[in-house]
């Protein structure tokens, strides 16, 4: 018994010793979701983590998390309802500037599963108004997202237990429609939102059974449409995975419990047309996927965490894996980083301002849960797709010299997203913003300090508010301590 002791010991400090560690922040228990957003519109980004609440307890449902300099405090934690929160958002749902938090509730007071939306209201960062929108069904809510149909946000949920997806129509206030159900034939799994067709409208992608599929958001309304007819995905992202302007679908396949995966990507011919272009075997038992540049390549790369229930061995579920793309359509051999007791689902942002997407890991221990904790843990980009345990603002990433300040945009005109490649040749604050022709502020892209070096943003052909710009020539000038330095024109075709 003792040798058996001193072997854990030994692994145990082998492992700490091997293992790059994250930032560590105690959260309250079970932590299940994430978003981030500026909620106090200071210039930087905050963390929103939606917990499992179930009925007759009392831990928070909602942990605010607020950003300094990639330092996090939590700010709020009061408040406190039923919900199982597999899905967080955070959004401006009113237009009156501040995000606003969306999340599940339940109401079990009658004695019925009575379930609703809630959104929570920003009131110049603080949340104490809300407002619930019943669902009008007793079946679990599986999943929620937001999209942007006739320039409102409004509200896709679907059930895997009741086999529905359904939509809640934002009038332009805030305030919601009830829900409009469409049955399917089998129980959905996950449900994703982007632009499938080319035509700058958020449609929905639904997967579960052998089925991945769509509906298509025109002018006259939802129509539905089959993507893929075999196929057993159990989660899908929407993202334009090799770089040539529209969007591609990435999938996960389930399989049998307890055994490897396989990630699945399903190209877009340009036309909302899709076939299966690449699948990788995954020895883990891949269960959560976010897609998100890491190395400013312009490629999308794959985060990933395990099936806690069903592992493939106790390794994976303390770390988080990171397929990087190799530019021509396929994915290199997984690295990871080791964020902690059950890692569970991750989420990219650049939480420290340097200009690189960072990991936001959750987790909490499944099998032995502390009475009150949970955390997360916060891995940050060293400026080359690396990750490290310390916050990088001030640090400059190794580039070659930069000879003059540039601008170019492509592609240029534009229908979906636009790529802004600039560089300046010395450190300070930056300003890139996009105006009309007649010289109103549409979009502010970039409004900080930046080192010397070569950049690249992206432009979604939306306003401050998120709305949909309309077709037309549009300006973009680019400061550098106030003075400007490049101006050019882009094109936005609806």
């Amino acid at each position: 018994m003792n040798k058996i002791k001193c072997l854990i010991l030994i692994f145990t400090i082998l492992l700490i010793f091997n293992t790059t560690f994250a930032l560590d922040y105690d959260v309250p228990k079970k932590p299940a979701s994430v978003d981030i957003a500026d909620i106090d519109l200071d210039g930087d980004l905050d963390i929103v983590l939606g917990h499992k609440v179930n009925w007759g307890y009392s831990n928070p449902s909602i942990s605010i998390l607020n950003n300094n300099n990639g330092c996090f405090v939590i700010i709020d934690t009061s408040i406190i309802y039923c919900g199982n929160q597999v899905d967080i958002k955070v959004q401006n749902l009113n237009y009156d500037t501040f995000p606003d938090i969306i999340s599940l509730m339940l109401d079990f007071s009658s004695g019925i599963e009575d379930r609703y939306i809630r959104i929570i209201y920003n009131q110049n960062g603080i949340f104490s108004e809300f407002y619930d929108v019943s669902l009008n069904t007793e079946m679990v809510i599986s999943g929620f997202d937001i999209l942007c149909i006739n320039n409102n946000f409004d509200i896709s949920i679907i059930s895997n237990e009741g086999w529905f997806m359904g939509i809640l129509y934002n009038d332009g206030t805030g305030q919601f429609s009830s829900p409009e159900y469409y049955f399917l034939d089998y129980p959905p799994t996950d449900l994703a939102v982007g632009d499938l067709n080319g035509d700058d409208r958020d449609d929905i992608l639904i997967v579960g059974g052998q089925k991945l599929d769509a509906w298509l958001n025109y002018e006259t309304g939802l129509e539905y449409t089959n993507i893929i007819d075999s196929t057993y995905a159990h989660h899908a992202e929407i993202s334009d995975i090799d770089n040539d302007g529209d969007n591609d679908i990435v999938a996960t396949f389930w399989g049998m419990s307890g055994s490897p995966k396989k990630i699945l990507t399903f190209s877009n011919d340009g036309f909302g047309n899709f076939t299966l272009s690449y699948n990788k075997w995954i020895d883990e038992a891949m269960a959560n996927i976010f897609i998100s540049d890491l190395n400013n390549d312009n490629y999308p790369d794959i985060i990933y965490n395990c099936s806690l229930h069903y592992p493939n061995s106790d390794y994976e579920i303390f770390h988080t894996y990171i397929l990087f793309n190799n530019q021509d359509g396929t994915f290199q051999d997984p690295v990871n980083y080791y964020t902690g007791i059950c890692s569970h689902k991750s989420h990219s942002a650049d939480l420290d301002g340097n200009g690189w997407n960072d990991i936001i890991t959750l987790n909490y221990d499944f099998y032995n849960p502390p009475p009150d904790t949970g955390t997360i843990h916060i891995l940050f980009n060293d400026g080359t797709g690396n990750f490290v345990e310390d916050p990088q603002v001030g640090v400059e990433p190794q580039y070659q010299p930069i000879s003059e300040t540039t601008l170019s945009i492509y592609p240029n005109p534009f229908k979906i997203n636009t790529m802004i490649n600039f560089s300046i040749k010395e450190h300070g604050f930056v300003e890139l913003k996009i105006y009309d022709i007649k010289g109103r502020l549409i979009k502010q892209i970039i409004n900080q300090k930046i080192q010397e070096c070569e950049h690249n943003v992206t432009w979604n052909g939306k306003d401050e508010n998120n709305r949909c710009c309309g077709s037309g020539i549009y300006i973009m000038n680019l400061k550098l301590d106030g003075v400007s330095k490049k101006v050019e024109k882009v094109i936005l075709l609806k």
